[in-house]
């Protein structure tokens, strides 16, 4: 469209054509959003907190989903094929991981044992989905000090809930996409949200 067409255009023409420049905007800044949650990373220091894969049940795995979780299946097929891109991620990037925690249940350490190696991988009762009743401000001082004090060149990954994620952050991630946290909470005394990062 020349300067004289699109001048004598109608609104609709202009609001079409506008917003077709809005989706071509939109990648980029997305992308650049990316870019940077992934240097970030490269850096290290920071706490990677990640949802669940997708379960076999609606929201809620069809089997028991704590106790011994050798051989138990709680992912759904969708799930299984997004847990092992999780590492595929990672690798690709370079992105040094020092530690990675799960929560007690069996569809968080499925998650993680499908994503990276099962020898690399410890579990910790703070990363379980709080109580329906409990107090959403009130979070476990275990998992407060574990991103508090954490030190190191590299990054450590928390498979969770995103129930867990919400109440610690305040934002509810998209399935497959992880929050980053840094030392030095908030003055709600919630961690420092420092980045989004979608991986699937």
């Amino acid at each position: 469209m020349n300067i004289r067409t699109f001048l004598g255009a109608t609104p609709r023409t202009f609001l079409a054509v506008a917003l077709t420049g809005l989706v071509f905007l939109a990648p980029t800044a997305a992308t650049h959003a990316t870019e940077a949650a992934w240097a970030r990373l490269a850096q290290g220091g920071y706490t990677i907190l990640l949802g669940h894969g997708r379960t076999l049940g609606n929201g809620e795995p069809l089997r028991p989903d704590t106790g011994d979780c050798a051989g138990v299946k709680t992912l759904s097929d969708r799930g299984i094929q997004s847990a092992r891109r999780l590492g595929m991620r990672f690798a690709a990037r370079a992105v040094s991981i020092s530690a990675i925690l799960s929560g007690d249940y069996c569809r968080a350490q499925e998650t993680a044992a499908l994503a990276f190696s099962r020898s690399k991988i410890e579990t910790r009762a703070y990363l379980n989905p709080p109580a329906e009743d409990a107090d959403p401000s009130a979070f476990p001082p275990d998992l407060i000090a574990a991103i508090e004090t954490f030190s190191d060149y590299g990054n450590q990954l928390m498979i969770t809930h995103p129930a867990l994620i919400r109440a610690l952050t305040g934002t509810l991630p998209r399935q497959g996409e992880a929050v980053i946290v840094a030392p030095g909470p908030t003055p709600g005394g919630q961690p420092r949200v420092v980045a989004r990062l979608l991986l699937d």
